[in-house]
C-alpha cells in the first residue's frame, strides 16, 4: 500500500516486475568470471586504462592517451566510475546488466503508447542474449534501451503541446548516442520522423518536432567528417585496412535464415531454431485466424494507429537491406534485434480464449533460453577455468600476447575466447599484442609513435595465431596466453620451449619469457 492507503498503480507494478524479472534474467552473468562475449574483454581493457591510468605500475601512461570526448566511450566511461566502488571486472558485468535489465521496461513503455499488454515486454527477455550479447558488442547493448525509451517519450510527447521542455530532452537524448553507439543516432532519427510523419502534421508543426535532432547529428557528422579530414591523427593503420576492406552483402533469404541466431543466440546444439518455432507459434496465435474486427474507435488514421507496425517494418527492411560487413563492422546483425523489440507493441491483441495458450507458449520460450544460457555460462566457466590462475600471480606493467587456436566454445557458435589475453590488462595494466585503442572510436588511443602493433598485425593478428613467428615477434612480449593443446605449444616456440618457462592451468597454457 502506499502512504496514502491506496494500493500501487498496476503500471507502476509492471514497471517494477519488469525490471526485477531483468534482473534475475543477468543472473547467469554471474556464473562465470569472464562472460562468453568476443569484445567484452577488449572495451573493459579500455576502462580499466581509464580507470587506473596514473598508477605507475601498471605502466599505462607511456604508450596511451585518454580522449574520452571520442565517440562510443559510454560503457567504458560507467565501467571506469563503477571500478572505483567494486572490482572492475564487476564494474564491466555490472554495466551490461543493468543494460540488459532495462529493456523489457522500455519495451513496456512502448506497448503502453498502442495499448498492448503489459506482459508483451516479457518477450524482450527472449533476445537479450543472442548475437549482439554474445560478440560483445557492449556499445549497442547500451545504446538499445536509449533508442526505444527515447522512441515512447517522443512518441508521447508528440500527441501533446510540444514546449521548449520537449525540446531540450529530446535535443539532450539525440545527444547521448554520441558517447552511447552512433549507428542507432538515425535510427533514432527516422523513429521520430516516422512517428511525426505518421500524425500528418503541416510542415512548420514538422519542422519543430524534427528540430531537436539537429544537435545530436550535428555533433555525430561532425565528427565522422574529422575523421574523414584527419585520417592519419584518428585511425592506426591496422583500422585504415580495415575501411578498405570490400562491403559484404548477404541475400534476404540467407539473412531470413540467419534470424534465429541472431535473434536467441548461435547454439551449437540448435537451440536457437526451437526457440524460433516457439516464437512463430506466439505470433501465429496472436494472428491467425481472426474474426472480422470491428472499426477502431477514436480518430488519428489508419498511418497513425500502425506507425509502430510500419515502423518496424522499416527496422526489418533496413536489416534485409543493409550489408553484413562495412569498414570494419558487424552492420546488418545488429539491427535484427531492435526491429524485433519494436515489432512488440505492434503485435495484435490476444484474440478472445487464447490468452492462456499465448502465455503458456511465452512461459516455454523464456524458460527454455534461461535454462540454455545458463547451462551455457556454466560450460563456459568451466572451459575457461584456469585463465584467472595463470594471470594472478603475473607482473603489472608487462606486454602479453594471446595465441588462442580455439576460441570457439563448446555451446555457442562464437569466438568467445579470442580475446581473453585482454584480461591483462583489465587487472595488471601493460600493453596488448591488440587492443582496441587501434579503433578512433575507442576513449583511449596510442601516443604518438607508440602503435606499434599496426606493423606487427600486418603480419600476424589475433585472429591468426598460426602466423606468429617466434623470431620476428615474440620479442615485444614478455607473456602469452596459449590455448589449443601442446602440440600448438610446441608448433609456436619450437626449441625456444627450452628457454622460457610455461605454467598450465585447466585447457590454457601461459608462456613467461
Amino acid at each position: 500500500m502506499t502512504p496514502g492507503g491506496t494500493a500501487p498503480a498496476p503500471g507502476r507494478q509492471w514497471t517494477f516486475g519488469l525490471w526485477l524479472a531483468g534482473a534475475l534474467w543477468t543472473l547467469p552473468l554471474w556464473l562465470a568470471p569472464f562472460p562468453p562475449m568476443v569484445d567484452f574483454a577488449q572495451q573493459l581493457a579500455a576502462a580499466a586504462i581509464l580507470r587506473f591510468y596514473g598508477e605507475p605500475a601498471r605502466a599505462l601512461s607511456a604508450a596511451y592517451r585518454l580522449v574520452p570526448w571520442r565517440p562510443h566511450g559510454l560503457f567504458e566511461m560507467v565501467a571506469a566510475v563503477l571500478a572505483w566502488l567494486v572490482p572492475i571486472d564487476v564494474a564491466g558485468k555490472l554495466t551490461v546488466a543493468v543494460s540488459l535489465a532495462a529493456v523489457p521496461p522500455c519495451v513496456l513503455a512502448l506497448c503502453r503508447r498502442t495499448g498492448r499488454p503489459a506482459w508483451y515486454a516479457l518477450l524482450a527477455l527472449a533476445v537479450t542474449y543472442g548475437y549482439v550479447f554474445y560478440w560483445g558488442l557492449v556499445d549497442n547493448l547500451v545504446a538499445c534501451p536509449l533508442l526505444l525509451a527515447g522512441i515512447a517519450l517522443a512518441d508521447r510527447w508528440l500527441d501533446r503541446p510540444f514546449g521548449v521542455r520537449e525540446w531540450a530532452v529530446l535535443a539532450l537524448w539525440g545527444l547521448l548516442f554520441y558517447p552511447a553507439h552512433l549507428q542507432l543516432l538515425p535510427l533514432f532519427a527516422g523513429a521520430l520522423g516516422w512517428l511525426a510523419l505518421a500524425r500528418r502534421p503541416r510542415p512548420r508543426q514538422l519542422a519543430l518536432w524534427l528540430s531537436p535532432l539537429l544537435p545530436g547529428l550535428a555533433l555525430g557528422v561532425g565528427a565522422l567528417g574529422w575523421v574523414h579530414f584527419h585520417t592519419a591523427e584518428a585511425m592506426t593503420a591496422y583500422r585504415q585496412r580495415l575501411e578498405a576492406e570490400p562491403a559484404r552483402f548477404g541475400s534476404p533469404l540467407a539473412k531470413l535464415a540467419a534470424l534465429p541466431g541472431l535473434l536467441f543466440g548461435a547454439h551449437t546444439d540448435g537451440t536457437q531454431y526451437l526457440l524460433a518455432i516457439l516464437l512463430l507459434a506466439v505470433i501465429g496465435l496472436l494472428t491467425v485466424p481472426r474474426p472480422a474486427a470491428a472499426a477502431p474507435a477514436g480518430g488519428g488514421g489508419w498511418l497513425y494507429r500502425t506507425r509502430f507496425a510500419t515502423l518496424a517494418a522499416w527496422m526489418w527492411l533496413l536489416y534485409l537491406a543493409l550489408p553484413v560487413y562495412e569498414k570494419g563492422y558487424l552492420l546488418s546483425e545488429r539491427l535484427a534485434p531492435v526491429a524485433f523489440l519494436l515489432t512488440l507493441p505492434a503485435l495484435p491483441l490476444p484474440p478472445a480464449g487464447r490468452t492462456r495458450a499465448v502465455a503458456a507458449l511465452v512461459g516455454c520460450l523464456l524458460a527454455l533460453q534461461l535454462l540454455q544460457t545458463t547451462a551455457g555460462f556454466l560450460s563456459f566457466a568451466a572451459e575457461t577455468d584456469g585463465v584467472g590462475e595463470l594471470l594472478a600471480p603475473t607482473a603489472p606493467g608487462q606486454a602479453m600476447a594471446g595465441l588462442i587456436f580455439d576460441p570457439y566454445p563448446e555451446a555457442w557458435d562464437v569466438p568467445a575466447m579470442n580475446h581473453l589475453a585482454a584480461y591483462y590488462q583489465v587487472f595488471k595494466g601493460g600493453r596488448l599484442h591488440f587492443s582496441f585503442a587501434q579503433f578512433f572510436n575507442s576513449p583511449v588511443a596510442y601516443r604518438p609513435g607508440q602503435d606499434w602493433e599496426s606493423g606487427l598485425l600486418a603480419e600476424w593478428d589475433e585472429w591468426n595465431p598460426q602466423h606468429f613467428v617466434y623470431e620476428r615477434h615474440a620479442g615485444r612480449f614478455r607473456y602469452f596466453l596459449v590455448h589449443g593443446g601442446p602440440e600448438k605449444l610446441a608448433a609456436s616456440f619450437g626449441h625456444h620451449l627450452r628457454e622460457i618457462r610455461v605454467r598450465r592451468a585447466g585447457g590454457w597454457m601461459l608462456v613467461e619469457r
